[in-house]
Formats: structure tokens, sequence, C-alpha cells
């Protein structure tokens, strides 16, 4: 044997690089993204929302709205919700391009949420567009070979 000569034969040669590749990727690789931790500030007991436990027992009531008009650039939509208890109901609408209005009336409770989708308005279609060749009607604006 001689000092300080290697000597790696091809078939050698893979089987070293695997295995320094699987030694390196058994080793973690920067920092590792865990599942975040729930953590209570000191002095509130249970949850760990920060509230103290009496909130957790209050029904969640309110009520919002809103409405978007926009003539110009077409836009006609709203909701308005109430919530009493363990029920919301609302509604909420928006035209659509064909120009009739969706209109969705729902409940959500314990049971599940529960829409009633209808529609107002008659849809509307834009007339096609004149033709400017392309396309097998089978007439003379067809392709030509």
């Amino acid at each position: 044997m001689q000092s300080g000569t290697w000597c790696i034969k091809p078939g050698d040669a893979a089987l070293l690089v695997a295995t320094m590749l699987i030694g390196i990727r058994g080793e973690p690789q920067g920092p590792a993204y865990l599942p975040p931790s729930v953590s209570r500030p000191s002095g509130t007991p249970g949850g760990g929302t920060g509230h103290p436990d009496e909130w957790a027992g209050d029904p969640a009531n309110y009520e919002f709205s809103y409405e978007v008009q926009d003539a110009v650039a077409g836009l006609d939509f709203g909701h308005r919700e109430m919530r009493k208890d363990q029920e919301a109901t609302g509604t909420y609408h928006v035209l659509l391009p064909d120009g009739r209005t969706q209109i969705v009336d729902y409940v959500a409770d314990n049971a599940g949420y529960r829409p009633n989708v209808r529609y107002e308005g008659t849809a509307t279609y834009p007339a096609p567009a004149p033709s400017a060749g392309g396309g097998g009607g089978g007439g003379d604006d067809g392709y030509r070979y």
C-alpha cells in the first residue's frame, strides 16, 4: 500500500457519493417549521384566548349590512346579516353579467348553512359580433387553403 495515494474505482465512487448524500439529508437543514403552540398569558385560565372565562358563554349577537353600487363599472351587490345567539340569518345579492340579480337568503345555525337562491330579472345576451372569417360556418367565410 502506498502512502498518500487514493484509488477509487467508478463503482465505489457512486457508492461513496450516495453514502455522503444520505448522511447529509439525514440532518435537519435550517430552522424547523412547527405548528403553533398555544400559550396563555399568566392569570388567564382556560382556552388560551386571553379573555376571561366568563366571556366564553356570551352569545354572539350582531347586525351588519353594506351596499355597493357603481353604474359606470356595472357593480351592484350587497349583504345584510343579523345574528342572535346560535342563529345567523341574512341575504346577499349581486348583479350578474347577464343582467339578472342573484339573491341568496340564508339561515346558518347548528344544523348548518341553508341557502335559498333565487333570480330576478331576465337574462339578456349581446348579439354575436359579425364574423371576420375563420371558424367553419360552411360558407365562403371559412378557412381557405
